[in-house]
């Protein structure tokens, strides 16, 4: 049975301001641009399925933006949502995709960008042509595990890649590529836009095979940052800053370097399988068990805290950033590891508590999208957040192959998302990605549980 395939790029960079997403220590909007950040998609059909997954220089892809993003092409292309996949590369340096109606630029941005994805996503599904399809698996040795601090460092250091090359053409159409790692070789203080290294990666295959579209999709990144980070707790905001371009570039082309090897050694073969798969999954909010009394209590912890360093009155001179205003003062007072954990998890209890407390009734239970790509033997898992490294080694156990692997960012954002081994840890409360987690404790788990069954319609479709 024959396959088709489709890719189409466009520029999304902004023309205009506009606050990046990534670093909440930021409080103004870019200044420049760097490199130009892309969307890109990448449509495969065979006789019985199709994908269509759309990837976005972004740091992520906001539910608001998904939505509307989704139910356009699906009018305009004839695709199910359960075939259409929106995934951002989580660079840290890119325009925010959606966002408060004061943040500089971003409302004009999220009309642009809904636009764009759906004119790339309607060229790639419109513009196919008979190709063969075949993938590889390399490795990198160039990420490192901020929350173990490298001891042991627990990292996927696998790169996924996919080629699909037109029938009769030896050179590639398109190269789909994925690793799990933090775009944040630039810090929060760059203000300029930038794709950071999967920017230069895609960009770098592009060069070397010429006439081919390169797209990333990262996966679990959660825990990781490329080597060239200092090696600083998660928390801590002097671990992100002071980047340098020359990093982005030395991360960006080690992982071009080892997809270009790969590609070059991949079979490729004109009947792939070709299979999608989407659940909305309820779950609770992290966090949503809290009575209002227990939530006060932690409230009222965090913000004595709070107090003690920063000051009394640290709400009202904060402005409305107080991620901005803690991380002023631990880059100021150089404080301790330890001053510095504190404050900062203070923090993230402040602003995550004060929602919850003002609203006083329970959280709302959250749905969310989960979905399972089959091109050829990849299978992809998408998850709508920032998954742990070991969330990846259970997808890759579940599906018996090395071929198996997640996509993060994908479709909706409900920030970290560990396992409940991850939230059973005695330094749990401590924990960067366990604090600021998206979903309750015992959600991922489910979400890998549901993805599995899930795998096996895809496989026998």
């Amino acid at each position: 049975m024959a396959t088709w395939a489709g890719v189409s790029s466009i520029d999304i960079t902004p023309s205009w301001p506009v606050l990046q997403g990534g670093f909440g220590q930021r409080m103004v909007a870019s200044v420049g641009v760097l490199d130009p950040v892309m969307a890109k998609a990448l449509c495969v059909r065979n006789g019985r399925d199709a994908v269509l997954l759309i990837t976005a220089d972004l740091i992520a892809i906001p539910q608001q933006i998904a939505e509307p993003v989704v139910a356009a092409l699906s009018a305009a292309v004839g695709l199910e949502e359960r075939q259409i996949c929106i995934c951002a590369s989580h660079t840290h340096s890119g325009p925010l995709p959606f966002g408060p109606a004061n943040a500089p630029g971003v409302a004009a941005y999220s009309a642009l960008l809904i636009d764009a994805l759906v004119r790339v996503g309607c060229q790639a599904a419109e513009q196919l042509v008979e190709c063969a399809i075949g993938s590889g698996v390399g490795t990198v040795d160039v990420f490192f595990n901020r929350r173990t601090r490298g001891n042991p460092n627990v990292v996927d250091s696998r790169v996924g890649v996919v080629v699909v090359t037109p029938v009769g053409d030896p050179d590639p159409l398109a190269v789909l590529f994925g690793v799990g790692c933090h775009p944040v070789t630039l810090g929060w203080d760059n203000l300029s836009i930038s794709g950071d290294f999967p920017g230069v990666a895609q960009r770098a295959v592009e060069a070397e095979l010429a006439g081919t579209t390169a797209l990333f999709f990262n996966s679990t990144e959660a825990d990781v940052i490329p080597i060239t980070s200092p090696d600083r707790d998660a928390l801590d905001p002097r671990g992100y800053c002071g980047g340098d371009v020359r990093d982005a570039m030395t991360i960006g082309q080690a992982i071009a370097d080892e997809v270009c090897r790969v590609a070059a050694t991949v079979e490729t073969h004109p009947d792939v399988d070709v299979g999608a798969g989407r659940r909305d999954v309820t779950v609770q909010a992290n966090n949503a068990a809290f009575d209002l009394a227990t939530a006060q209590r932690r409230l009222d912890a965090a913000q004595s805290v709070l107090a003690s360093d920063l000051g009394d009155d640290f709400a009202d001179r904060a402005g409305g950033y107080l991620w901005a205003f803690a991380s002023k003062y631990v880059v100021e007072t150089d404080c301790s590891e330890a001053d510095m954990r504190r404050i900062m998890i203070a923090c993230c209890e402040y602003l995550g508590l004060s929602a919850r407390v003002a609203r006083g009734s329970a959280l709302d239970p959250v749905t969310v999208p989960i979905q399972v790509l089959r091109i050829a033997d990849v299978e992809l898992l998408a998850l709508p957040g920032e998954p742990l490294v070991e969330v990846g080694q259970e997808w890759t156990d579940r599906t018996g192959s090395d071929r198996a692997f997640v996509v993060g960012l994908a479709n909706a954002h409900h920030r970290y998302l560990p396992l409940l081994r991850h939230f059973e840890m005695s330094d749990a409360s401590v924990q960067y990605d366990t604090v600021t987690a998206g979903l309750e404790p015992t959600a991922v788990d489910r979400l890998l549980d549901e993805a599995a069954s899930m795998l096996q319609l895809v496989r026998a479709n």
